[in-house]
This record gives structure tokens, C-alpha cells and sequence, in this order.
């Protein structure tokens, strides 16, 4: 079903990497390195967003990559600022710019010709908590990353936190995502295990990554599938790995219908090939500083 199409859920982003070794501002966000994924695999893909008018060269991107794009009305552009200490041991992150939230209507009006979703929430107001809502009755196949769920933002700093719209984004998602911090938050605010957490919600497949050190897939049937990181040569730069990690499993388990083993090693060398700079290359996404006018 998968061959129908995917429609990807999120914020669009304007990301200055902030490196030891170098700054570029990128684009980002979920609806990049996860559409741009889904769209050179040959799925159709479609993302559903809100860029403003004056970062259309956003937009334009996106469609040299054979991606449709669903734009909505907002003053300004999601805009994040990552400062990573000693590569990406330790990331920190501002929001300087929050779109608006991504509308019931903008959805309603974009998905009728897909049967994936894939819900990429940046932080906790990115998707109308009703429009996550809408999925139930949509009947749509639903894959979620939690990262903007567990997320607060307070004076334009990204704290980890539990959004009050969790709940309703698990219940409607058939497939989650989510890294080894963020994992051992849903458990501690549950209080429960991870398949007791999937049979509540009625979750078929729980991805867990952790970086090099590989991670593991939890079904609703109780099995619990380890795979290994793929080998890095050089660590360009992580941002966005994650995102390809989940889209390359969701194709590989859904379109090329392969096991889940099989599917986290294709995922794990996509993964590594981003880190490496080599999947999506820097320049596929680097636009102008808004200041500097330089890449």
C-alpha cells in the first residue's frame, strides 16, 4: 500500500548547525531527510507544512526532489539553532521561530491520495493536536516520531518534556520511533514496560534506536529484534539521521516487504551513509545565511 503514496506531517526547518569544526544553516526538520528519503525510493511523497512566504527557496528544494508540497499560511519559518560540543555528544538546541501549527483542514485537503502518514511533530504545538485526532477516522497507516512530543520550549530553549498531545499521537500510529532517552521518558511517564505500552496503545512495531550503539524493534507479539549501527569512516554530521533511519525501515519493511532484521540493517547503513555526508550531501541542503547571504 505503500506504493500509493506517503504524506509526511511537520515542520519544515531553517537549521544552523552550529559544529567544532564548521556552521552552515540547512534545511531540516522531519519532512526533509524523511520525504527526501521516501521521494528517491520512488514512493510518492508529499509533505504537508508551513514555510512562509519569504523562505520559499525551502520550498522550491523540496520539489527538485520530486516531493509535493502542501504549504500553509505563516508569519515566519521553524527555525532551530544546534550547537554541538565534541561533535554530537552533546546537542543543544533553540527554537528562535515557531510556525504556525499545521491545521485539520491542511490535512484533510492533502492526504486523500495516500495511504501512509508519517507524522514528524518538531515540538509540541507543530501539528493541531486535532488534527492528530483526525487520524483515527482517516483509517490511514501511521508512522510517528515522538522527538517534538517529548520536547517543551521555554524562552526559545528545547527542554525534555512530556506533551499533554502524546497519548492521542500513540493511539492513532501503527509504527513509533524513538531514540533511548526519549524511550526511558514514555516508560518513567506510563509506568509501564515497552510492550505494555504498545498493547495500550495498539502499536505493531516500536523502533528504538541508539546511535552507534545500534538499538533494537519491539512487535505487539512480544518479539524484540536487536540490529548493530553500520560502521562511520568520518562524522560529518548527525542532524537528520534519525529521520532517515525510520523512513529507510518503513520502506524497506513495507515496500520491499522484507523482515525486520533486514529492514533495520538497510536503515542502519542509510543512517550511517548521512552521517558520513554521503546520502543527503550538505550541499543538497544548504541555503543562505539570512545576514551573511553565504552558504
Amino acid at each position: 500500500m505503500i506504493k500509493k503514496g506517503i504524506a509526511v506531517i511537520g515542520s519544515t526547518t531553517i537549521d544552523k548547525i552550529i559544529h567544532p569544526n564548521f556552521s552552515r544553516f540547512k534545511i531540516g526538520g522531519v519532512t526533509t531527510y524523511s520525504g527526501i528519503t521516501y521521494s528517491r525510493h520512488g514512493i510518492k511523497t508529499w509533505v504537508v507544512t508551513n514555510v512562509a512566504k519569504r523562505d520559499q527557496e525551502i520550498i522550491k528544494r523540496l520539489k527538485q526532489e520530486s516531493i509535493g508540497v502542501c504549504n500553509g499560511k505563516t508569519a515566519v519559518t521553524t527555525y532551530f539553532r544546534n550547537l554541538l560540543d565534541d561533535g554530537d555528544a552533546n546537542r543543544k538546541q533553540n527554537i528562535l521561530q515557531q510556525a504556525a501549527p499545521i491545521t485539520r483542514r491542511q490535512i484533510i485537503e492533502h492526504i486523500n491520495d495516500v495511504a501512509f502518514v508519517h507524522l514528524g511533530p518538531l515540538h509540541p504545538s507543530d501539528i493541531d493536536s486535532r488534527a492528530i485526532e483526525l487520524m483515527d477516522c482517516l483509517e490511514r497507516f501511521v508512522i510517528l516520531d515522538v522527538q517534538g512530543l517529548l520536547r517543551s520550549v521555554k524562552d526559545k530553549i528545547v527542554y525534555p518534556s512530556v506533551s499533554a498531545y502524546l497519548p492521542a499521537a500513540m493511539r492513532v500510529s501503527h509504527i513509533v520511533k524513538a531514540n533511548r532517552q526519549e524511550y526511558e521518558s514514555l516508560i518513567d511517564f506510563f509506568r509501564t514496560d515497552l510492550l505494555g505500552l504498545m498493547r495500550q496503545f495498539n502499536i505493531n512495531e516500536f523502533v528504538v534506536t541508539a546511535g552507534h550503539r545500534g538499538g533494537y524493534v519491539q512487535t505487539i507479539t512480544g518479539e524484540e529484534i536487536p540490529y548493530q549501527a553500520a560502521g562511520v569512516t568520518s562524522n560529518e554530521d548527525s542532524t537528520g539521521a534519525g529521520d532517515i533511519f525510520l523512513a529507510a525501515y518503513v520502506i524497506d519493511r513495507f515496500l520491499n516487504q522484507r523482515s525486520i532484521a533486514n529492514a533495520c540493517k538497510y536503515a542502519a547503513k542509510l543512517a550511517a551513509l548521512q552521517i558520513e555526508g554521503k546520502y543527503i550531501k550538505p550541499n543538497d541542503l544548504c541555503i543562505k545565511d539570512r545576514k551573511q547571504h553565504e552558504c
